[in-house]
């Protein structure tokens, strides 16, 4: 095959559609044999332009959330919604793609209630930070509501024998390829990828971050390491909000029953929703993982993320984290208006 000259992509949009095309073609690549027979080494008719194009995006060269999920949708003119590209899994694996969309469009429409919430806290307007704080609630709410349509059409048997394998990184202990991948052209020495995760969407890092989230040495390093498979701009939206979010503390300092209500009804909302996700991970992973007819060819996955992480024990310490960050309102007197 010719080397793809990646130079003559024009624009922004042609790039993260060059990188959906090479993250799905090389995924297929390295994983179509299963653990035993993944590929080590990729062409340099796939390596140097999925290199060069991650470069210019400033993202990974792997199958990371922002292309399967962020770059890989449109809609018809019924307002459903379509992948562009699907790896194994049919009509599954769209569905997966597709619902994944949702929860991140339900996102984007709380935005504004984000960036009010931290203009008000920092102006200490009590009044509007407690609607921006319900605003953001029922944005958390109609994010679960999208994730919960996963259910409808995808199936766990599908999604853990035929998709997930596909989701997969290379480098580190428990994986098939355990030094990486050689990137012919690009290096010598095998380079080290996550694969994709949820953890690579911002939507939650951002509303943790205006709430005042903090969570633990471990999972926080995990957390800020997937934010380098984020389009840069939104590393650097998360990493503003984090340094600049007076929301806890406006709530803190204001004694004020009703905002103290509205910050932490806000919180179970996100508490909600990923009790929610750990439903979904144990019905599509823990409980595949642990049938006789499961898919053997990828064992390495059994007990682990996509992303690399232990799956369950992550998603319960964020989950915990996030449920001690409540501010204890007994001592409040309620807001008079």
């Amino acid at each position: 095959m010719s080397l793809f000259d990646h130079h003559r992509l024009q624009g922004y949009r042609e790039l993260r559609l060059a990188h959906l095309q090479l993250s799905i073609i090389a995924s297929g690549y390295i994983w179509q044999e299963g653990d035993s027979g993944a590929a080590k080494v990729l062409p340099v008719c796939l390596a140097v332009p999925w290199h060069g194009v991650s470069m210019l995006l400033g993202i990974q060269p792997v199958l990371c959330h922002p292309s399967l999920v962020l770059a890989n949708w449109t809609v018809d003119d019924q307002g459903v919604l379509h992948s562009l590209y699907n790896l194994p899994g049919g009509d599954h694996a769209e569905w997966f793609v597709t619902v994944t969309a949702q929860v991140e469009l339900a996102f984007a429409k709380g935005l504004k209630a984000l960036m009010q919430a931290l203009t008000h806290a920092q102006n200490r307007n009590v009044d509007a930070l407690v609607i921006d704080l319900q605003n953001i609630k029922h944005t958390v709410q109609e994010m679960k509501k999208a994730f919960n349509k996963m259910h409808e059409k995808l199936s766990a048997e599908t999604f853990y024998d035929v998709l997930r394998p596909f989701l997969s990184g290379w480098g580190g202990d428990g994986s098939p390829l355990p030094d990486g991948v050689v990137y012919t052209g690009i290096s010598d020495e095998p380079l080290q990828m996550t694969g994709g995760s949820a953890a690579q969407s911002s939507t939650l890092q951002c509303i943790d971050a205006v709430l005042g989230v903090r969570h633990g040495p471990e999972i926080r390093s995990f957390l800020e390491n997937m934010r380098n498979y984020m389009p840069p701009g939104h590393k650097e939206f998360i990493e503003t909000i984090e340094e600049h979010s007076q929301v806890k503390l406006a709530v803190a300092e204001s004694h004020d029953q009703q905002l103290t209500a509205a910050y932490n009804e806000c919180l179970e909302s996100v508490v909600d929703f990923r009790s929610y996700h750990v439903q979904i991970v144990t019905k599509y992973i823990v409980l595949m993982a642990n049938r006789e007819t499961r898919n053997k060819d990828y064992e390495a996955l059994a007990t682990r993320g996509t992303g690399g992480s232990s799956i369950l024990p992550f998603l319960k310490s964020l989950r915990s984290t996030t449920s001690e960050t409540r501010i204890n309102d007994n001592k409040y007197s309620e807001h008079k208006s």
